[in-house]
């Protein structure tokens, strides 16, 4: 007997609710990791998850869903991070409401900021990989495993990420000390 319309979209649903409790801490520390706040995190997990539900994702669907989530939920987060920066709204009564002199973590908010600009400049797959490396802690063998790719062509991208991220935050830094 076949399962009525009804009976589908509550196993469907079922099925879901028991792919997110799996992955959801895995997808949130990934975008936590890109875009730097708890609150931001949450709304791109949520974003995340609505966009797989409306496309019908199934673990079986991918060959390494952890692997897939993480990046899915950090690609997410860079995409909302790319788009709060386009838009470039600052909110003016909090800032005249901050004090720098009594911000004692002033100098680590603006280099965390330095840091996720200059990864937002990244290309996708190359800050993918400084994440697994540098958050996860990732060897370049598990990366390697993760993305299908040799363990030699991980290191060398690995490599030429660390370099341009670090040219990047160069870059930003003397941009900061001409203005």
């Amino acid at each position: 007997m076949k399962p009525t319309a009804a009976q589908q979209t509550g196993m469907k649903q079922q099925d879901f609710e028991a792919l997110f409790s799996k992955y959801r801490q895995l997808a949130y520390r990934g975008a936590c990791s890109v875009i730097g706040n708890k609150r931001d995190a949450e709304d791109a997990l949520q974003s995340l998850f609505l966009k797989l539900i409306d496309q019908g994702f199934s673990e079986d669907s991918v060959r390494d869903p952890a692997g897939y989530l993480y990046r899915a939920a950090a690609n997410e987060a860079r995409q909302m991070y790319r788009a709060r920066k386009s838009r470039d709204h600052t909110d003016d009564d909090v800032e005249l409401l901050r004090d720098p002199a009594s911000d004692r973590h002033g100098g680590e908010e603006a280099m965390r900021e330095r840091l996720l600009d200059a990864m937002a400049q990244l290309e996708p797959e190359q800050a993918d990989i400084l994440l697994l490396w540098f958050e996860r802690g990732y060897s370049d063998a598990e990366i390697a495993g993760l993305l299908g790719k040799t363990r030699g062509a991980v290191a060398m991208m690995l490599h030429r990420a660390k370099q341009r991220l670090k040219e990047l935050m160069c870059d930003e830094s003397d941009e900061g000390e001409n203005q």
